[in-house]
């Protein structure tokens, strides 16, 4: 076996201090403390943050320093029971109340910054009994004020994957009725407009998705309306044409999504049996990451879990079994100075 001499030239140093700017894979043992240290790759790992204000199944976009929730369904004994205007910021330890949006849903979509963000569809209504109806609506915030913008052709519910930007994106697949009927179909928005993009190889519901408008991934989801006949499939997207990647490790749907790139993302808390895990994507590969949710979520769906890459996210709220208010944050693993041992 080789030893530290080996593979780095020189025996393991004894410092009375620990080095202000190690290597990577340097060792060294500090006679202060009675310590083997090494500069070396942690652990990913989720966190627990502060509760939203108003419990309700809130779409979240942003970041975990700055963080968006908005929409959402609002349930008994919290009231006014049914769909939500309420929104939301986090500046990484609170949650703030701030303008409502325009149009009471949830089963949205979002996507973007706290001060650029986009919410699309969902099922509009108020009320414990409705009347609910599917809807096209698609409203931007910028950081003060939601506008109404130009209305999707198709309407789409069931927190279906929006990626890209608030300006440009592509929403795929999604709930086609408020009954969770699946859908293939893609529209992509730029300029101000829509248009139809390349279908989905099938037709899903509970579908996860992460990336940009011409470089993206997605993932898992459910080929009928109850949600039972999940799949372990995945397809790229170039902005043009779908192509097949390496499957998730087990069929599942209902994934936290949109964080990271194609190449470089995870996804997190698909139904069982993949609940509560998460997952690395590398560009053809899906893999489980060591790092297991705080919480005991029913799962987190693409619209409950945001951050701009694949060492940071957040997740926050869940549906009516039972409804949560509870933040998660993740850290991927970085390389840092850590205690060595031997286990």
């Amino acid at each position: 076996m080789a030893t530290y001499k080996d593979l780095h030239g020189t025996r393991v140093n004894v410092v009375s201090s620990n080095p202000s700017n190690p290597k990577d894979g340097e060792v060294w043992y500090n006679s202060t403390l009675g310590l083997l240290k090494g500069y070396v790759l942690g652990t990913a790992v989720w966190t627990s943050g502060n509760a939203l204000n108003t419990k309700r199944s809130a779409a979240i976009a942003g970041t975990v320093s700055a963080g968006l929730a908005s929409h959402g369904y609002v349930y008994p004994p919290s009231s006014p029971e049914g769909g939500s205007v309420v929104t939301e910021e986090y500046n990484g330890t609170s949650w703030t109340t701030v303008n409502n949006a325009n149009q009471a849903r949830y089963q949205t979509s979002a996507l973007g910054t706290q001060t650029a963000a986009v919410v699309f569809g969902g099922l509009n209504g108020t009320g414990g009994a409705g009347p609910y109806t599917m809807s096209t609506s698609f409203e931007g915030y910028d950081g003060t004020t939601w506008s109404n913008l130009t209305a999707a052709p198709t309407a789409k519910a069931g927190g279906t994957p929006m990626v890209g930007t608030s300006t440009t994106l592509a929403q795929v697949c999604g709930n086609s009725n408020g009954s969770g009927g699946v859908s293939n179909t893609v529209q992509e928005y730029a300029s101000g407009s829509w248009s139809a993009g390349e279908n989905y190889p099938i037709s899903v519901q509970g579908l996860a998705g992460g990336g940009i408008q011409t470089a993206s991934v997605h993932m898992g989801g459910a080929t009928n309306a109850p949600g039972t006949s999940n799949v372990a499939t995945a397809n790229e997207y170039d902005g043009t044409n779908f192509s097949a990647t390496g499957a998730i490790p087990a069929a599942s749907r209902s994934f936290g999504g949109r964080t990271g790139t194609q190449t470089a993302c995870i996804f997190a808390g698909g139904v069982s049996p993949l609940n509560q895990k998460t997952l690395d994507y590398d560009g053809s590969t899906f893999s489980i990451n060591p790092a297991t949710q705080v919480t005991t979520r029913p799962s987190v769906g693409n619209s409950g879990m945001s951050g701009t890459a694949n060492t940071a996210s957040l997740i926050c709220g869940a549906g009516s079994t039972p409804t949560l208010t509870n933040t998660e944050e993740f850290a991927g693993a970085v390389v840092e100075t850590k205690t060595l041992t031997t286990s």
